[in-house]
């Protein structure tokens, strides 16, 4: 890179790093650190909701799909749509109303503290798994871009990452999240300015040509449910994912919960949605138009696929100055995801565990020193893990779906046989789920999963809910205080 690349490159880690110790200031409580007092407005955490799961793998995948397949990936959207509005109609009521911090207090509140524990272990299984491999793809783009050892660039986006997080909370975490929001944004518009420029004719001639070779393909009807890229299983399997990532994962709910009511809620994940929307089918249309730049300009070796396209486009056709916003804009989604997973490790870790079974005085200060030392530790843990991805060659995407089928899906079943059904007690729920956690492990070990792991939500919340409503018709009715304002049903809601 050039030197004006590196100057925007140090000056938007600089800008990150200023906004976390600007938030420190204001951290007085646990509640401004991991809520911002739920004063943050609706529409800043609505663009931090899609800007959390907008990874650098999704990025650079996005792009390598867009050069794949075109956008026949937009229609997952539709997916997501239905998860995000499940998630309005059942649980964010629950979420916000009850002045949750995480959403694994609404298990307890409903069930027990065991039941609160087994949800908050889910999710820290998932996102710890997950941190790693966050941190392994990015660091494999920015070595390739900025001509930096892996490790290096390991440490790198660890320590960005883990300095602004640990200093302010949730409000830095929300506030850097839009930033790079619309860094992503600028640097696509970079990209798609290059891609433009290296062609002649422009963007019609690379349109022309992507069409000429179907890529503008959406919607695929056909059944067919070993393939997710198919309407029906978008419409099933996907959208049971979606659902459960929405509505059980405290990188989500931690958003929705610093909300000022219910309504900013709503806003706030549609907003994100259709943010969402917008920024999968710029990545999408961008990988698009890199498959028509190759293909009349010929020349990109075969060694170069999927992941890799993007990064070889950013060193051997992007002008200076743009290969920099690029560059920045790959800093900016996977440093999105990577703080959004330390920050709700800290919190489960610190509410759900520290704060529920300490013996010791727990005071405003105490609990932040705890959380803040809790991102510092898990960070390096996941600097750890993505230096032991970095030395082996397994492919991190099978393990990690399988770590969402295992965790997200008996989670979602937990509740919805929260709020969906007031005859499930404390037993059959947390039974319930830990047989569905059982019956999907000896499956997936054993090479039995009837379909493909996507699948998993789909199917482990439904049969987690089936098992927990007959362990609980042989185990005795649940007390009211526990179904009272707790479920869908009840006639006096103690929510607002």
């Amino acid at each position: 890179m050039s030197a004006i690349d590196w100057v925007i490159v140090a000056l938007y880690a600089g800008i990150l790093v200023w906004i976390g110790v600007a938030a420190s200031r204001r951290q007085s409580d646990t509640d401004e650190y991991f809520r911002g007092s739920r004063q943050i407005p609706w529409w800043a955490i609505g663009f931090s909701i899609i800007a959390t799961s907008f990874s650098g793998a999704a990025l650079l995948g996005g792009a390598a799909q867009g050069y794949g397949t075109g956008l026949i990936y937009l229609q997952t959207q539709i997916g997501d749509l239905i998860g995000i509005v499940l998630v309005i109609i059942f649980f964010l009521p629950f979420f916000i109303g009850l002045n949750l911090t995480t959403a694994y207090e609404y298990l307890e509140r409903r069930f027990d503290n065991k039941t609160r524990a087994l949800g908050s272990i889910c999710f820290l299984l998932f996102v710890i798994a997950r941190l790693g491999g966050l941190l392994y793809a990015a660091a494999l783009a920015v070595s390739e871009v900025i001509s930096i050892p892996v490790w290096a660039a390991i440490i790198l986006v660890g320590v960005v990452s883990i300095v602004y997080t640990a200093a302010g909370g949730i409000a830095a975490v929300i506030w850097t999240d839009v930033l790079q929001f619309f860094m992503i944004f600028v640097g696509l518009g970079a990209g798609l300015w290059a891609v433009a420029n290296g062609v002649p004719g422009g963007i019609g001639e690379l349109w022309s040509t992507a069409a000429e070779a179907g890529r503008y393909t959406v919607i695929v009807p056909t059944w067919n449910p070993s393939d997710l890229f198919t309407l029906p299983t978008v419409l099933i399997a996907y959208s049971m994912l979606a659902f459960a990532v929405a509505g059980t994962n405290q990188q989500s709910v931690q958003r929705y919960v610093s909300c000022s009511d219910v309504a900013s809620g709503r806003k706030a994940m549609l907003l994100g949605w259709a943010a969402g929307l917008i920024g999968v089918a710029a990545t999408l249309i961008f990988g698009t138009f890199l498959y028509s730049f190759y293909t009349i300009n010929p020349g990109l070796p075969e060694s170069v696929t999927g992941d890799r396209i993007l990064p070889y486009f950013i060193v051997n056709n992007v002008p200076a100055g743009a290969a920099g916003l690029l560059t920045a804009a790959i800093f900016s989604a996977a440093m999105s995801s990577i703080d959004s997973a330390l920050h709700a490790i800290s919190t489960c870790f610190t509410v759900d565990f520290y704060e529920r079974y300490t013996r010791q005085e727990i005071t405003q200060e105490k609990s932040l020193k705890v959380a803040q030392g809790l991102i510092v530790v898990c960070g390096i843990v996941g600097i750890g893990a993505a230096f032991y991805a970095a030395s082996t060659e397994e492919n991190l995407l099978p393990f990690l779906i399988k770590y969402v089928t295992l965790s997200l899906g008996p989670l979602l079943g937990l509740f919805l046989m929260g709020v969906l059904v007031p005859r499930i007690n404390a037993t059959g729920a947390f039974f319930g789920a830990v047989a569905a956690i059982l019956i999907l492990t000896i499956a997936i070990a054993s090479q039995t999963l009837p379909l493909p792991a996507f699948w998993g939500s789909a199917m482990t919340a439904p049969l987690s809910v089936a098992i927990g409503y007959v362990i609980s018709l042989a185990t005795g009715v649940p007390a009211e205080r526990s179904i009272k304002g707790l479920t869908l049903w009840s006639k006096e809601p103690a929510i607002d």
